[in-house]
């Protein structure tokens, strides 16, 4: 907070205090409103208010109109100077920002952002955040270079994550050079989320038969999580299952990966089966999850 600045008497730079520059950000993003509005809205004390928008008045920051539905209230509005003085403040805020950002490596500044997504659903309505970040980052098909960056990514995470041992490299190895070699391009697709050219994110999808498509290995970067990238990846698995003429989408996951269950219910998948096992050198749940497509 003292880096961005918000901590100093007069904020951004500006002549207005943190009390004076929160009404300003509220008149410029409800378009209009009212004085009761404001006051409530901001959880504000009503004589303090009365004298932060006398002031705004005096400067020519706001116009007021009497209400058509109450006349005892006034609309309130940024005036033209009012509303470039919002945009100067905002120059100055987003230069304070990406000289705080722009220096951390990439893997930083995703983990900044899915720290601010935590924030935003806990504060604020869920989703909201995921809507104005989805814009960041990218869904594509693979390039060269890519599969072998996830079978690194995956083996060292989920090492690190759930002590998965060598056994579970070697089959990402399989399943990697098995998906390359019988690449269809019509019926097999591997999914790469991207974030400024970082791989944060995969899944491939790859028939099981005529009818059945297998999505394998959905997987998001831990810095990039609770961004909606798992989501969006799933979805775009059965986006393109469904038009590549599949019936059902199938996928298998371990009952260990806590998110994964959570992450197949919102995709629409139904858990059909699980088996209990020891995999990768620990026991575990095999989960089997269903979706169907037709």
């Amino acid at each position: 907070m003292q880096k961005i600045g918000i901590l100093e008497e007069r904020v951004f730079d500006s002549s207005f205090t943190a009390a004076e520059l929160r009404v300003l950000t509220e008149l410029e993003q409800s378009g209009q409103t009212t004085a009761s509005a404001l006051a409530r809205d901001l959880k504000m004390d009503n004589g303090y208010l009365s004298r932060i928008m006398t002031h705004f008045e005096k400067e020519g920051l706001i116009e007021k109109e009497r209400s058509k539905e109450d006349a005892r209230q006034f609309k309130i509005v940024l005036s033209k100077k009012g509303s470039k003085v919002c945009d100067e403040i905002n120059e100055v805020a987003n230069k304070i920002m990406l000289n705080i950002v722009s220096p951390l490596p990439v893997e930083d500044q995703i983990r900044l952002v899915a720290a601010m997504s935590t924030i935003d659903r806990i504060v604020n309505q869920p989703g909201q955040f995921e809507r104005r970040v989805a814009e960041t980052f990218i869904l594509r098909e693979h390039r060269l270079g890519d599969i072998g960056r996830i079978i690194h990514s995956c083996a060292v995470q989920f090492a690190a994550d759930y002590g998965w041992n060598h056994e579970f490299e070697a089959e990402l190895a399989a399943l990697a050079a098995e998906f390359i070699r019988g690449y269809k391009p019509a019926t097999d697709r591997c999914l790469i989320a991207e974030i400024n050219g970082h791989l944060v994110g995969s899944v491939f999808v790859r028939a099981v038969n005529d009818n059945t498509a297998e999505a394998v290995l959905p997987y998001v970067t831990p810095e990039a999580r609770g961004m909606g990238i798992g989501r969006h990846l799933l979805d775009a698995a059965t986006v393109f299952a469904r038009q590549a003429g599949y019936k059902k989408l199938v996928l298998r996951t371990e009952s260990v990966i806590d998110f994964a269950g959570q992450m197949m219910k919102q995709a629409g998948l139904q858990l059909v089966r699980e088996t209990p096992h020891r995999r990768f050198g620990i026991d575990s749940v095999g989960q089997d999850w269903e979706l169907v497509l037709a």
